[in-house]
C-alpha cells in the first residue's frame, strides 16, 4: 500500500510499544528494503535477551511505520596500551518501512524527512532513560554503508582509530558510529516542553505532539 500522505508531521502516530505477538500481524507486514532487519524484526526480535524492541504504529493506516532495538553497550579506547571501557547505548537496529521512507517531514526543506524525525525521538527516549533509569552519556550503532550519510546527517561520527570496534561477525561490514550527545560544555539535544520533546540541534524544533497514547 503506497503511503498517501504528503508530509510526515500529518501521520498520527501511536507511542512505542514493545515487539511481541500481539502484535503481530503488523509486523509480518513491514518492508524496510533490508531482509536482515525485516527478518530480525519478524523472527528474532521478541526473542533476544540482549536489546529490546519498539514498534511505531501509524494509527490511521494501522501499520508499523518502523521500529528501534536498544542495547546497554559500550566500547573501548585503546590509549598507549591501555584500554578503557566507556558504558554507551547501542541503536542495534532502525529502520523504517518502505512506504514511509523519503516522506518529507513538513513542507520545509529544513526540518528534514520523516525518517529523520523518527529517528530523533529514538534519541530522546535514550536521552530520558539515561538522565533517570542508567547513566550514559554515549549512543553507539553500527550503520549499513548505505545509512552511513544518514547518521551523519543526524550528528553521528564514525568512530576514530583509537575506538575499537566490535568483532560480531553479525556486523560485519557495517560501520560503527558515535554520538556523545551531553556533556558539562554542552546542552541536551532536546529539552522537555509542553508540547512533548523539542529537538533543539537545528533552527528548527522538532517537537512530538502527534505521538498518541
Amino acid at each position: 500500500m503506497k503511503q498517501n500522505n504528503l508530509y510526515g508531521n500529518q501521520i498520527a502516530i501511536e507511542l512505542p510499544v514493545k515487539v511481541g505477538k500481539e502484535n503481530n500481524a503488523y509486523i509480518q507486514s513491514f518492508n524496510c528494503g533490508n531482509e536482515v532487519m525485516n527478518e530480525y524484526l519478524k523472527y528474532q526480535a521478541e526473542d533476544d535477551a540482549q536489546a529490546v524492541t519498539f514498534i511505531l504504529i501509524d494509527q490511521t493506516a494501522r501499520a508499523i511505520i518502523g521500529y528501534y532495538s536498544l542495547s546497554c553497550s559500550g566500547f573501548i579506547v585503546e590509549s598507549m596500551g591501555h584500554f578503557t571501557i566507556y558504558p554507551a547505548v547501542e541503536i542495534k537496529m532502525f529502520a523504517i518501512d518502505e512506504r514511509y521512507q523519503h516522506l518529507p517531514y513538513s513542507a520545509e526543506k529544513e526540518d528534514g524527512t520523516f525518517s529523520d524525525y523518527i529517528f530523533r525521538f529514538v534519541i530522546s527516549k535514550i536521552y530520558e532513560f539515561t538522565e533517570e533509569i542508567c547513566g550514559a552519556d554515549k549512543v553507539i550503532l553500527y550503520a549499513v554503508p548505505k545509512a552511513k550519510n544518514f547518521y551523519e546527517k543526524n550528528g553521528f561520527t564514525v568512530f576514530p582509530p583509537f575506538m575499537l570496534q566490535s568483532e560480531s561477525r553479525f556486523l560485519e561490514g557495517c560501520i560503527p558510529c558515535i554520538w556523545i550527545y551531553k556533556n558539562k560544555q554542552q546542552k541536551p539535544p532536546f529539552e522537555q516542553s509542553e508540547r512533548g520533546f523539542v529537538f533543539i540541534k537545528r533552527k528548527r524544533n522538532f517537537s512530538l505532539p502527534y505521538l498518541h497514547r
